[in-house]
């Protein structure tokens, strides 16, 4: 199989070498046709490190994920591509895996999932999660958990049938927006939960304010993802329980730390939510 690989930045140069240099090293040389960087108007060394890479280097015509990802989608001149995004460290068994998933005619999309490699206690929790919903199956309600933008491949052909990536006003929930898009047109997306790359993070301050973000975002985002948009009904709910629930799951996983992490988050996000409304009304 032979595929592009494309990759929007922004800012990047903290992390790009180490996370390019490990894409080198998990593609085979010989199965990689371009590899395509589109450039959010950086302030630091990231379009010279693309250049270094052996990347094609070009500037996002408008700004965020959806003008990137689409940019980078009319450069793509293979059958298949790759979305790598700036702080993924590619797992060491992802060429071997994903690729494959995309032999079954209807599926359109495949990847692995992500872990953030600090703090512990932060990926031992998502680890945690992710291993709840692998468990739940297959169930509409769950479909969307699991795929990201980060570390996954496409029939690029279906991709620009369906009309490519969803053009959104904002940079989160892109990548839900898209598995609805592909199930809606009667494809899929697959995930294997055993193909675990890292996601590349600054420490918990870092996440609470990425947390803190989405939140803010959230009543935006919900008017793409329509039902399956997270209810702040639910989330309040799970901001009340988060102490309860962190409990659990740091008994389980015998890490203590989980229990302020996981209510932390769960505050970040509900205070974003509140900032959001208070800004609208």
């Amino acid at each position: 199989m032979m595929i592009d690989v494309v990759s929007w930045v922004k800012d990047g140069a903290w992390v790009l070498p180490k996370t390019l240099k490990q894409l080198e090293n998990v593609l085979p040389s010989e199965c990689v046709h371009r590899k395509i960087m589109v450039d959010d108007y950086s302030n630091d060394e990231t379009r010279e490190i693309g250049k270094d890479f052996n990347w094609e280097v070009y500037t996002n015509p408008h700004s965020g994920i959806s003008s990137g990802a689409n940019f980078a989608l009319s450069k793509v001149d293979c059958p298949y591509f790759m979305s790598l995004e700036q702080d993924l460290f590619l797992s060491d068994d992802w060429w071997n895996k994903i690729p494959r998933l995309l032999d079954t005619p209807n599926v359109m999309v495949a990847s692995g999932i992500r872990l953030p490699n600090k703090p512990v206690a932060l990926r031992k929790l998502e680890d945690y999660i992710m291993t709840q919903y692998q468990k739940m199956g297959n169930s509409e309600s769950l479909f969307l958990y699991g795929k990201t933008l980060d570390n996954t491949i496409y029939k690029t052909e279906l991709l620009r049938k369906i009309g490519g990536f969803p053009k959104l006003a904002i940079s989160p929930g892109v990548d839900n927006v898209l598995a609805i898009k592909v199930n809606e047109h009667g494809l899929k997306w697959i995930v294997d939960f055993d193909v675990k790359s890292s996601h590349l993070r600054n420490g918990l301050i870092e996440e609470l304010k990425h947390y803190y973000w989405y939140g803010i975002c959230n009543h935006e985002l919900n008017k793409y993802l329509g039902e399956f948009g997270a209810k702040n009904s639910k989330i309040l709910l799970y901001t009340l329980i988060s102490p309860v629930a962190g409990i659990k799951i740091a008994f389980k996983k015998k890490c203590w730390q989980i229990i302020p992490t996981y209510t932390s988050i769960r505050l970040s996000i509900f205070l974003g939510i509140l900032r959001s409304h208070l800004i609208c009304t």
